[in-house]
């Protein structure tokens, strides 16, 4: 046992079977995954897919999924270090990588200083000549890339745009791959607002084979949806589902798309077929965020429904208590929110995860003014420390 202050700073703890559920817009992550390309450890989650390296730039066709103002280049060091002199064998082969290492951020940092000069709107460029002067020093620069596509369709050159995309994906060196990868996304785009169903499968096609294959399905079928073509959205993520089986990334960006255009039954079902094809230790994962999709866009009570059947077999699951009590105070219903604070103090947890849940507690009832329910919570922290003491 021990104290219980619920007036002091602190959190809920991480042991005991506890796995992280985020409890973030699980719509917002699936919106992500219709964005341009970033970093490539994000791709795997469906709630933060890639984004395109860009600062801002006028809405088109083009642009569409693109998310410009999370324009950032990769993070890098002010400075490189020196390389030491080459040594010998294993030392040396040590020495050649983290120069080359240095050498790739020297080439992030350029990039990220140019671009940050082209947010200046006085040197942005206006013209084609523009670009193509800009293009000469920085040829991998997808921003440019898909900045000049832009320009060209803002004049009605489709034709040109494409040609420019063309051009990019010969420029821009191969180990660059998110700077390739928000190329094919442009032109992804392109061909969907100004293509044809066949000039679009057949970009679709050199796309999953020029670039890793997960994130293009998961935009082509976000890019589907947003155009309110729900049976060509179904078709890709079918085809995701086939050949990521046990990707669980794709299996949610699904469930998502289906739950928010209210086709509930089919996402039921499809859950049963996710569940089928992951491992059970992501199930918990899996089915609570679908009780988070259940809140958002179908039923409370349906999203009660899940969880509760997940805490029944997981009482312990404190991160599946949290995420419960988000959904719940989202969806701002008192006496539900009450009743559910009620129930998870009542676990029997450590006074590090009950504090957690009573500092909780105590800022809602405090957010509803209610002092006599401040007073509650603060007598039921009491009364749980004079147990842990006694016990």
């Amino acid at each position: 046992g021990g104290e219980v202050d619920v007036d002091s700073e602190g959190g809920g703890g991480d042991d005991d079977e506890e796995d992280d559920v985020d409890s973030g817009e699980v719509e917002d992550a699936n919106a992500r995954a219709a964005a341009a390309a970033a970093a490539k450890s994000s791709r795997a989650d469906p709630l933060a897919m890639p984004r395109v390296s860009c600062a801002s730039a006028p809405p088109s066709a083009l642009s569409a999924g693109f998310e410009f103002d999370d324009f950032e280049a990769a993070g890098a060091p002010t400075s490189a270090p020196s390389p030491p002199a080459p040594p010998d064998g294993a030392a040396g082969r040590r020495s050649k990588r983290a120069r080359e290492g240095a050498s790739q951020r020297q080439r992030e940092e350029d990039l990220a200083e140019q671009e940050a000069r082209l947010r200046d709107a006085e040197e942005a460029p206006q013209t084609a000549d523009d670009y193509e002067r800009l293009l000469v020093g920085a040829p991998s620069s997808s921003y440019l890339w898909v900045q000049y596509m832009q320009l060209q369709l803002s004049l009605a050159e489709v034709e040109r745009a494409r040609q420019v995309g063309e051009r990019a994906l010969k420029s821009i060196d191969l180990r660059e791959e998110d700077e390739r990868y928000n190329v094919w996304v442009a032109m992804i785009n392109l061909e969907k607002a100004h293509g044809t169903d066949e000039s679009l499968g057949a970009i679709f096609r050199r796309a999953i084979a020029g670039s890793s294959p997960q994130p293009i399905y998961m935009h082509m079928a976000a890019t589907h949806e947003r155009s309110g073509d729900a049976g060509e959205a179904d078709a890709v993520y079918t085809a995701a589902s086939k050949r990521f089986r046990s990707d669980k990334a794709v299996w949610l960006a699904w469930l998502g798309s289906l739950m928010r255009r209210g086709e509930f039954e089919a996402g039921k079902e499809l859950l049963q077929s996710t569940v089928d094809s992951l491992p059970k230790a992501e199930h918990v994962e899996v089915i609570s965020k679908f009780g988070q999709l259940e809140f958002r866009h179908g039923s409370a009570e349906r999203g009660r429904t899940v969880f509760d059947g997940v805490l029944a077999s997981y009482p312990r699951r404190v991160d599946v208590w949290s995420v419960y009590l988000d959904m719940e105070l989202r969806a701002g219903i008192d006496e539900a929110i009450r009743r559910l604070f009620e129930r998870v103090i009542s676990l029997k947890l450590s006074s590090k995860k009950i504090k957690f849940f009573f500092k909780r507690y105590l800022e809602y009832a405090r957010s509803t003014s209610d002092d006599e329910l401040v007073q509650h919570v603060k007598n039921a922290a009491r009364e749980w420390v004079e147990k842990a003491a006694a016990a």
